[in-house]
């Protein structure tokens, strides 16, 4: 569903991509409260030194094996969050440190096509970087992460352990809540309806196009 549109002069104006030059001129300048990002980097990191993980097959006269990692999540351990030091011969830099937590499901396969998880297993990584920090005391340390399994590999003996490798992209960034001004265009148009999700077989059918009763022209003589 699109954003409502709204006239500036002659002139629709929508949330959207727009081509070089088609700005309008703004109808105002704003003082909006936003936060804004100062400093960001991202980093991939290959956890492969987690330990392996003992676990009880549920069918023990078949072998088992790996079937990959499932509902992976990076969150944040805290306390201590993020812990920020100034540097005192970079002014306005900063020594970030945090712990993160990966949490993650493992699966796996039987011959039989029978499967077993193992859930809620848990590994951690640390940072420890640089990033502009204008006001520690102020300061909002935000993250965004994904993660996916890489490897796995179930391993038997006296005891049966599966060993997994995960890869996480992740990206730091700093930023503090600020007050600008921007050119604006006034508040946003009333939205359009919302779009009710259809349920009721009739009216789906009553919306399908009507379809035609007469047969197709052949355009060709086949002989």
């Amino acid at each position: 569903m699109a954003f409502s549109k709204k006239m500036v002069g002659q002139q629709e104006i929508v949330p959207g991509p727009v081509q070089p030059g088609q700005l309008p001129e703004p109808t105002e300048i704003t003082c909006i409260e936003v936060t804004k990002i100062y400093d960001a980097c991202s980093q991939r990191i290959c956890l492969d030194d987690i330990p392996p993980i003992t676990f009880v097959p549920t069918n023990l006269t078949l072998t088992p094996s790996f079937g990959g990692c499932e509902n992976i999540t990076v969150s944040l351990v805290t306390p201590p969050g993020f812990v920020i030091t100034p540097l005192p011969d970079r002014e306005g830099f900063a020594r970030v440190e945090a712990t993160f937590q990966v949490t993650y499901d493992i699966v796996i396969n039987y011959p039989d096509g029978t499967t077993q998880t193992l859930p809620g297993n848990i590994t951690t990584f640390n940072k420890d970087i640089v990033l502009y920090v204008p006001d520690p005391n102020v300061a909002i340390m935000k993250y965004e992460a994904l993660a996916e399994g890489l490897y796995g590999k179930v391993n038997l003996g006296v005891t049966t352990t599966v060993e997994v490798i995960i890869g996480v992209w992740i990206v730091i960034k700093s930023a503090v809540d600020v007050q600008l001004l921007v050119p604006s265009y006034g508040f946003c148009p009333t939205p359009a309806a919302c779009e009710e999700f259809v349920t009721d077989v009739c009216e789906i059918f009553n919306q399908k196009p009507f379809p035609s009763f007469d047969p197709p022209q052949m355009h060709q003589n086949p002989y």
